[in-house]
């Protein structure tokens, strides 16, 4: 007689075992699932076939678990049928309970009364009957699905919104949950009423289909809706698709194309858009195609080399802002390999840039065609000496304007040295090689070409004598810094074009530096002395004070700083910054100043201050600057940054910020936000009011309002 695994089972604790006794069996290998079954008394009555389990029963076959008050099991029907405070653990991680549960097929089919359902994520579903056939399919009739949490004080009370359907298919093949003549509820309220709807179980990562509609209301597009579709093309791809509409500007058609290889990625942005064209007087009730590209590549190409391409454009310089779509003020393109091995990096690259900035000309945007890097950093010598080398390769092309070949190399070289009373000495040489071929540069009538080259060399020593003292729960360290650095005058000759060292601010980031330009076509010429003050105070419970004042002088040689930058005159601004955190808690603060040192000025003066706690954070920034020759902004700058919020609740937040231009004695909000956010396990909504009071050709001061509403698993809608 051919027994199935279940009653070959239990056969097997009935023989090891007294019925009367408490039973706990070891898998058993019988045909091809073994059985697991624990519980208080089992019972066989041989002349009907039948297995009966009590008390805390526990039957297991493979990965599904059932639990209940009593199984039996009859042999010549090849049922199971399970009795009070019913459990039944599914291999996907979901629970389902029960009072009386009827399963047949190795526990695969059967029919559930008073049916409840604890999905993966913590869903539920719930109905007065439920069927499990054996094309793995959940049928539930008068079912309610919910994946919001219960009530703690009452749990009889509806959760924040359910769905309830005449009946409710869970497809565990399809990964679907469909509901037939359904109604979503808010609070116990119905709300809608839909004769059909389907979305995917919460297994569910990846699935075809519409996303949250973005909806948005603005002063100078209108009401804005779009609906945006995503498609998985295979396990590797997928495109998001969205047309979005503006009433009182027109429509655009935005697509993300995303791809995976196995040793790169591709992620393609790209918009279409039939809109008006506005102009600086406005309306002017024509349209025309615009459209932008964001397109992006990576690859590795082996464990040294990766390639990759960014490829960034916009049709119109205001493009991006007015139809909120994003990007940087200047969009870059770039084409590049690059190689990293032990203490070396090369690069080699093209880039093509798009200023979208109002006092930006496009003839005078350059195009870099090649630019090629090699750094290398060497190892520490036998008295711990280093040598470093960075050389490039650049070609720059303009329309109108300079175009510039250069060729540079910087080699440097670093000796630190200890003494043994502590004090620390750094010597350091740089010597920087150029050669420019030049076309159209400023000192050149136009159309003459002019071949220039240049050698500096630097040598500095840096000295420091960090002091310090415990006393109670903090150490105190000061920090006296001194240095002197020797190099010729002249070393920017007016023939030498400057492309990547335009804007120059003096602070202390950059005191101590041999060169204090960030690229190579400026150099600190002449000689001068670096002095400078370190102190703080460190706790044991992780608050610190840290403060850094210096200042320079120019003994020898011209100055080669533009106006207002702080190094212009022999005696250079004073620099200082100050950042405090007591007690290591939540509290920053940060102040950073450039003082002229004849008159007592603030060139610059930045204050920022930021608290956090996990219920409510806040902070800010104010920033004076004075006029810099060197910036293309002209006047003196005067900004103030705020943000902030709280939860309110833990479900409730509340977040705002605004920044507000205080230039030349005016006082104007730049933008601002505030807005609201509730947020649980099963809801997103929020509320936000923007205003922009920035102009720009045919952008105008704006006011939005934002929102969106996420329920899980049914999309929603939001704005962008």
């Amino acid at each position: 007689m051919t027994r199935t695994p279940l009653l070959a089972a239990i056969l097997v604790l009935v023989t090891a075992l007294a019925s009367t006794s408490p039973v706990a069996a070891q898998d058993v290998n019988v045909e091809e699932t073994p059985v697991l079954l624990v519980a208080d008394e089992v019972v066989y009555d041989e002349s009907l076939g039948i297995v009966t389990a009590r008390g805390n029963v526990e039957l297991s076959q493979g990965p599904r678990v059932l639990l209940a008050d009593m199984v039996s099991y009859n042999r010549k029907a090849d049922t199971v049928i399970a009795t009070g405070n019913v459990s039944l653990m599914e291999p996907s991680g979901e629970v389902l309970f029960s009072d009386y549960v009827e399963l047949n097929d190795q526990l695969k089919t059967g029919t559930i009364d008073n049916f409840r359902g604890l999905l993966v994520d913590g869903s539920r579903l719930a109905a007065v009957q439920g069927r499990r056939t054996a094309n793995q399919r959940k049928e539930l009739d008068k079912a309610v699905f919910s994946p919001c949490d219960l009530c703690r004080e009452d749990p009889t009370r509806a959760p924040l919104w359910q769905i309830k359907a005449v009946k409710v298919i869970h497809d565990e093949v399809a990964k679907d949950i469909i509901y037939e003549d359904a109604t979503m509820e808010f609070y116990g309220f119905p709300v809608a009423y839909t004769p059909y709807l389907r979305h995917p179980d919460p297994t569910v990562k990846r699935r075809s289909g519409l996303l949250a509609p973005t909806m948005g209301i603005s002063e100078e597009l209108g009401v804005i809706f779009g609906q945006p579709y995503y498609q998985v093309i295979d396990e590797t791809s997928d495109i998001v698709v969205e047309p979005r509409m503006h009433t009182a500007a027109g429509g655009i058609l935005l697509t993300d194309y995303r791809k995976r290889f196995s040793r790169g990625e591709l992620d393609l942005k790209t918009s279409v858009a039939y809109v008006e064209q506005s102009t600086d007087e406005r309306e002017s009730d024509e349209y025309d195609f615009e459209g932008h590209a964001d397109w992006e590549g990576r690859f590795s190409l082996n464990p040294t080399w990766r390639a990759g391409f960014d490829f960034e454009q916009a049709s119109q310089r205001t493009y991006l802002r007015r139809y909120n779509i994003g990007g940087p003020d200047v969009l870059t393109s770039r084409l590049y390999a690059e190689g990293f091995r032990g203490r070396n990096y090369t690069s080699v690259a093209a880039y093509k840039f798009q200023d979208l900035r109002a006092s930006s000309d496009p003839d005078d945007t350059p195009i870099v065609l090649p630019l090629a890097e090699y750094n290398h950093v060497g190892q520490p010598g036998r008295f711990g000496g280093r040598t470093s080398l960075d050389a490039s390769l650049l070609a720059l092309t303009r329309d109108t304007g300079i175009d510039t070949r250069r060729a540079s190399a910087v080699t440097g070289w670093e000796l630190p040295y200890t003494s043994d009373a502590g004090e620390i000495y750094t010597l350091n040489a740089r010597l920087q090689t150029d050669a420019y071929y030049a076309t159209d540069a400023s000192a050149l009538s136009s159309g003459d070409t002019e071949t220039n080259g240049r050698v500096f060399p630097q040598l500095g020593l840096k000295w420091q004598y960090p002091l310090a003292r415990r006393g109670g729960t903090t150490t105190q360290v000061i920090e006296p810094i001194g240095g002197i650095v020797f190099g010729p005058r002249g070393g920017n000759p007016d023939e030498i074009p400057n492309e990547d060292s335009r804007s120059f601010e003096f602070d202390e980031t950059n005191l101590f530096r041999l060169n204090r330009y960030e690229g190579v076509d400026r150099v600190t010429s002449g000689s001068h002395v670096n002095y400078g003050l370190r102190a703080g105070v460190y706790g044991d419970g992780g608050g610190s004070t840290e403060i850094l004042v210096g200042q320079s002088y120019r003994f020898y040689g011209d100055g080669s700083f533009e106006e207002g930058s702080g190094l212009e005159e022999d005696l250079s601004d004073v620099v200082g910054a100050l950042s405090v955190r007591p007690t290591g808690g939540p509290l920053t603060l940060t102040y950073r100043f450039r003082l002229d040192p004849e008159d007592a000025t603030l060139n610059r003066n930045e204050v920022g201050f930021n608290f956090s706690q996990p219920r409510f954070y806040f902070g800010g920034n104010y920033v004076t600057l004075a006029e810099n020759a060197s910036s293309e902004l002209t006047g003196d700058r005067e900004q103030l940054d705020l943000y902030g919020g709280v939860a309110v609740t833990d479900h409730w937040r509340v977040a705002g910020n605004l920044t507000h231009d205080l230039s030349q004695g005016r006082s104007r909000l730049l933008r601002g936000r505030f807005g609201f956010t509730y947020t649980d396990e099963c809801t997103i909504f929020g509320i936000d009011f923007e205003r922009s009071n920035i102009s720009d050709e045919d952008i105008e001061p704006d006011d939005r309002v934002m929102f969106r509403l996420i329920l899980t698993h049914l999309g929603g809608v939001e704005s962008k």
